[in-house]
């Protein structure tokens, strides 16, 4: 029994022999692993240079959203204005047409030299003389052109009845009002 215990002994150092050498020609075979390393490396140069080019893009982006909430408080603080500025400028152009108030804001801009002018300068350009003497002559002016002149003659009467008359009858009693109209104008032909 002794010498099956030393061959087995033997047979497992044996084993152990080949399994060692099959690890040290499989390692021998396969080389380092540099392919995936550079791969890596790549990758990972990659993903840093678009961690990068996002981080520009951020900073871009809330620089500009920064500049547009500047124009946005710039704006916001020129539509509140003062209330009764509003009032006076609508007791100004109140007795005037959208026309005529084209006309003052117009002149309002060329005056102050403002292509946005205040409703103070606006109010001011309503009262100017000049723009009033504009706006009456525009008046008198449509005034005439609408006046409608008297008849140069008067309207034609048939038989007591004007033409607005004859044009409000139905056709039998146009008929009727025409026969008698007519009777003493047969010939005997």
């Amino acid at each position: 029994m002794v010498d099956i215990v030393e061959a087995d002994a033997s047979h497992e150092e044996a084993q152990q022999a080949r399994e060692e050498n099959l690890e040290e020609e499989t390692l021998e075979e396969i080389p380092p692993e540099p392919e995936k390393t550079e791969e890596k490396s790549k990758d990972l140069q990659s993903a840093l240079a678009q961690k990068d080019h996002y981080r520009t893009k951020l900073e871009k982006a809330e620089a500009d959203k920064k500049a547009l909430e500047e124009k946005l408080k710039g704006f916001s603080s020129q539509a509140t204005g003062d209330p009764m500025e509003a009032v006076r400028l609508g007791k100004a152009l109140a007795e005037h047409s959208e026309e005529e108030a084209d006309i003052i804001i117009t002149y309002a801009k060329g005056k102050f030299n403002n292509l946005k002018p205040t409703p103070e300068q606006i109010i001011q350009a309503s009262k100017d003389e000049w723009v009033k003497a504009a706006i009456s002559a525009q008046r008198e002016k449509v005034r005439s052109e609408n006046k409608t002149p008297a008849p140069s003659s008067p309207s034609p009467i048939i038989g007591g009845k004007t033409a607005e008359d004859i044009s409000k009858m139905s056709t039998a009693e146009f008929s009727k009002m025409a026969r008698e109209q007519m009777k003493g104008w047969r010939s005997g032909v």
